[in-house]
């Protein structure tokens, strides 16, 4: 005799959510020849743009560190945007040669800036629709709901042991 399958309502909501998130964004960054993880590493790229006062490139390692993920990971990801021409990728020359420094182009400054520009307003938006039950227009509820499900994201992630540290702003007066 088969017993039922017993599935978890707060993990399969939480996964069709994740899904769900992804697919409903997935059609604009595709227009920009983007997906969810390149847009996540060219947007820890951008924070450090080769006009700004800072040494140039980030390390692949660093890169790591942020987004949360293996060093086999950030490799392919690397090798992929470079091959569309929005990244560069060189070796340190003056510290450690072993470490790979990575830097966005022109054109992937262009395309991350843009898709910054469509994106994130969009998904604050839907994001705000979607918890905020109707009062996303009222400023005191958006801060309490965002703050909530802010909370909430921070501990399931501390709990289940990620490890990335990038970090989008939301409108928090902290950020």
């Amino acid at each position: 005799m088969l017993l039922p399958a017993v599935v978890n309502a707060i993990t399969f909501g939480t996964k069709r959510a994740f899904h769900g998130f992804l697919r409903a964004t997935r059609k604009q960054l595709v227009e920009m020849g983007l997906t969810a993880a390149r847009f996540d590493l060219l947007s820890v790229l951008v924070r450090c743009r080769p006009r700004e006062l800072c040494a140039p490139g980030m390390r692949q390692s660093a890169i790591r560190r942020m987004l949360g993920v293996t060093a086999p990971v950030v490799t392919r990801m690397v090798r992929a945007l470079e091959r569309l021409g929005l990244v560069r990728r060189w070796r340190e020359r003056d510290w450690d040669r072993r470490q790979v420094l990575v830097a966005l182009t022109e054109a992937g400054e262009r395309c991350i800036l843009r898709a910054r520009e469509v994106m994130l307003p969009a998904v604050s938006r839907m994001v705000l629709r979607s918890i905020c039950f109707g009062k996303h227009r009222n400023a005191d509820a958006r801060f309490r709901h965002m703050d909530t499900l802010e909370s909430y994201l921070r501990s399931l992630r501390k709990r289940f042991g990620d490890t990335a540290t990038l970090y989008y702003p939301w409108g928090h007066p902290d950020d």
